[in-house]
């Protein structure tokens, strides 16, 4: 195994760095702020359907930011669910005004889409304006107790296909199972799920038999506790599970900091291209001032979002901005392939 730093661990390393630069300087005038925010409603966009992982850790940050800017705006949530947030990234990059007054959480992998350049995708990720995430979370592959499987090396020897249920191919719910396929594994992906939840429900009624999340995407489905097991991660969530780019060959490892970065970035939430400096601080300082809020970090814990260590939003625009350098020709290449494999 090679002794260089994984690259999505790097990028948990910077973001974990970053609250102390976002501090210095993401400061702006309270007045300046409360007669900009006074009496105005802020809008965000959530990019899944209500229930899921996404919409639970979007709700928890919108119920407590608008306490933390001045004026303390009303905030409302708008969900515009569809291709695994693209909808809503779209909409912000060509419907919204950059003015401050409408945010967006479109989920924790749509930036990927652009770095790979998939067809249709006229974004540029680099380009939006980030004000924070809660901070870095884990995915585990969790498959039913139903299939006689408990751990990795029972998957490994499997006679039966295991179906994965997915949305959009490029999030890590799709390429983390392409990946153990491709490597030699009897697995297959199920694309068309529109929301963490519905493929929760999926695996509750045996539509499928497996599902790869994030952590916070079982807290609300406690009805499944017992009936899933975890056997793969892409952090140390679970011991004795192995890590996902420790079971893949040397060649796929790039492919997996690709599909590890959401995990390094997190949920953030993000504003449109050239929004105000001053508004930007604004809002990147409210959001730094939410996450040390004990009240915000009670609600975020019981939907598993990471509390701590927050990212601040220019380190997260510079964590996007090296990932798409590092996407060479050759990496898109592969990854496209194995995003085309079901």
């Amino acid at each position: 195994m090679s002794a260089r730093v994984p690259r999505g661990y790097a990028l948990i390393g910077l973001g974990r760095a970053a609250l102390v630069f976002g501090a210095v300087t993401a400061g702006s005038s309270d007045a300046v702020a409360a007669d900009f925010y006074q009496g105005k409603t802020l809008t965000v966009i959530v990019g899944y359907a209500p229930g899921g992982g996404v919409d639970a850790s979007a709700r928890a940050i919108t119920r407590h930011l608008g306490r933390f800017i001045p004026g303390q705006p009303n905030i409302v949530v708008q969900n515009m669910e569809g291709a695994a947030g693209i909808v809503s990234v779209n909409h912000l990059d060509k419907r919204v005004a950059a003015d401050g007054l409408t945010l967006a959480v479109p989920g924790r992998s749509w930036y990927i889409e652009a770095i790979v350049k998939r067809p249709g995708i006229t974004f540029d990720p680099t380009r939006f304006t980030y004000i924070g995430s809660p901070g870095t979370v884990s995915a585990t592959g969790f498959i039913r107790t139903s299939t006689g499987i408990k751990t990795f090396d029972d998957l490994k020897a499997s006679s039966k296909t295991i179906t994965f249920g997915a949305l959009g191919a490029t999030t890590p719910t799709a390429m983390a199972p392409v990946l153990l396929a491709a490597n030699g594994l009897p697995v297959k992906v199920v694309l068309g799920y529109v929301s963490t939840s519905r493929i929760l429900l999926a695996l509750e009624q045996g539509e499928v038999d497996a599902s790869f999340s994030v952590g916070n995407a079982l807290a609300s489905r406690t009805d499944l506790f017992g009936k899933v097991v975890p056997v793969v991660s892409t952090g140390s969530t679970w011991p004795g599970v192995p890590l996902l780019r420790d079971v893949v060959r040397p060649s796929h490892k790039p492919i997996v900091d690709l599909v590890m970065a959401p995990d390094s970035i997190g949920v953030p939430l993000v504003g449109p291209a050239a929004m105000p400096a001053d508004v930007t601080g604004i809002l990147r300082k409210a959001f730094l001032a939410m996450a040390a809020d004990k009240d915000y970090q009670a609600d975020a814990q019981k939907v598993e979002l990471p509390v701590g260590s927050p990212i601040e939003g220019s380190q997260i625009g510079i964590m996007i901005g090296a990932l798409a350098a590092a996407a060479t020709p050759e990496v898109i290449a592969e990854f496209s392939r194995l995003a085309g494999v079901r």
